[in-house]
């Protein structure tokens, strides 16, 4: 996993759990989308917000789920020491059938300049832990691409340099596929491109070794409550505010 970026786990997780969690990011993702109408959207976020997921019992139960130790202790080996929860997405098909997907690294959407982001790609460490609710026709990734930055030619196509598209096929691509019951582990930091297609519907939750701004808490509330106990099982894992 370390070597290549990601690693897929198949039958990871129960379906009895994956029915549960869906039946009510389904409810939560339709909330959030009433407030972002864009037809070539690909995700949601921050749905443990109370904007999008108001009923308590049913925070607790995602809050729940991506803290049980199925995921936490994976979460130990990839960071050695403390790690923290950062945001939840779903990813879904555009609406938008012109929509491509697009080769990309994400922390190019941080809006700092490339030299702080090939420092920071050795500094900062993102996983998302993708659980898929449907069937996903996967995401390609350059296998080992998070530990380096882009050769000439991924750049282009990142960057749609020149006549560069960014869904242009890349060399030593991988299509990864993945269903109901599977843990897709990957670094933010590789060259990545989803796959449209089927009723692709996917929780993806990040974990990181740096913790969450307190801004961001306070506008979107999407951590338990402060007097919330019975959650972090394991000290190392915190829902903390820079």
């Amino acid at each position: 996993m370390e070597i290549d970026g990601y690693y897929l786990i198949q039958n990871y997780f129960d379906l009895d759990s994956i029915s549960k969690i869906k039946s009510i990011l389904i409810k939560t993702n339709e909330e959030w989308l009433k407030k972002n109408k864009d037809p070539r959207l690909i995700n949601s976020a921050y749905l443990t917000s109370k904007q999008f997921l108001q009923k308590e019992v049913d925070r607790n139960t995602i809050f729940e789920f991506l803290t049980r130790d199925q995921i936490l202790n994976i979460c130990k080996q990839i960071f050695q020491k403390e790690f923290y929860f950062l945001n939840t997405q779903i990813f879904f098909n555009p609406i938008d059938k012109e929509k491509r997907p697009y080769w990309h690294r994400d922390i190019q959407y941080l809006g700092i300049p490339e030299e702080e982001q090939k420092l920071r790609i050795q500094k900062d460490i993102v996983w998302h832990f993708r659980v898929p609710l449907e069937e996903d026709p996967g995401i390609w990734f350059v296998p080992s691409s998070h530990k380096r930055w882009d050769h000439k030619e991924e750049r282009e196509v990142r960057l749609e340099i020149g006549i560069h598209r960014s869904d242009e096929p890349l060399q030593n691509q991988i299509l990864i596929p993945h269903d109901p019951g599977d843990l897709l582990i990957f670094s933010a930091h590789l060259l990545h491109k989803g796959e449209y297609g089927k009723n692709r519907f996917s929780f993806d939750v990040l974990y990181t070794n740096f913790p969450e701004s307190t801004t961001q808490v306070k506008t979107w509330e999407h951590f338990p409550d402060v007097n919330h106990t019975g959650i972090a099982k394991d000290k190392r894992f915190l829902f903390q505010t820079n």
